[in-house]
């Protein structure tokens, strides 16, 4: 009763990791997956930011799954970046739900919650935790059914269209990358995917199975290889 996971390394040592990368104006990813963690994040970031804790420093919590609704608020005050992974909504939800209840399972990573706070949340896999495939990650988001087919936290789900963004423009701008990547205009990467169904259009339920037919990097077809 009322045991929590600790931290990977002494919290001395990750606080002045943090300082370190702050006063050096290094990008920050932090590792955060339950609240307490999150918290640490928390704390960790206020020490180090001293008095500028809300510069636009793209600091990134990742994964941050089990993310309280004040602490996203923080997030969004403190300017940090919500790496989301909704792919635990169908993979683990489940467990989650006998372990930690229903309430705080269906409240894994809160895309919804994100967007509604005006913040830009991206999405990822965790390979090889979970398959790398983008469109199951969007499906996952948009949809929010576990393996035995529970919906959970129908209320975090998010558009197609935000689904996109978070692994496209978002996920650019996390990285400090969005004037040459994450979108299609003039005098970007031409990185891009040919799918065979559109994901904007298709049954929300069918996003999963739009296959990719052509992957072009820079201008140039990489797959199918020519």
């Amino acid at each position: 009763k009322g045991w929590t996971g600790g931290p990977s390394l002494p919290e001395d040592l990750m606080l002045a990791g943090v300082k370190t990368c702050y006063d050096k104006g290094l990008q920050l990813l932090m590792h955060a997956n339950g609240d307490a963690a999150v918290d640490f994040l928390l704390k960790a970031h206020v020490a180090a930011a001293g008095a500028e804790p809300s510069k636009d420093r793209r600091t990134v919590g990742i994964h941050s799954q089990f993310i309280r609704p004040d602490q996203l608020a923080k997030y969004k005050e403190y300017n940090i970046i919500p790496a989301l992974f909704t792919l635990h909504t169908y993979f683990f939800y489940d467990v989650h739900a006998v372990q930690r209840g229903p309430e705080q399972a269906g409240f894994i990573s809160p895309m919804r919650a994100a967007y509604d706070l005006g913040m830009r949340p991206t999405n990822h896999t965790d390979y090889a935790v979970t398959p790398i495939d983008q469109l199951f990650t969007i499906w996952s988001a948009v949809n929010r059914i576990s393996r035995k087919g529970v919906p959970n936290g129908p209320d975090q789900r998010i558009t197609p269209l935000e689904a996109l963004k978070a692994i496209t423009i978002n996920a650019a701008w996390q990285y400090r990358e969005e004037a040459t990547k994450g979108s299609l205009e003039p005098g970007k990467l031409a990185d891009l995917v040919i799918l065979s169904g559109n994901p904007l259009t298709v049954n929300p339920m069918e996003i999963k199975d739009i296959k990719v037919v052509e992957t072009i990097k820079e201008g140039r077809t990489i797959y199918p290889a020519q």
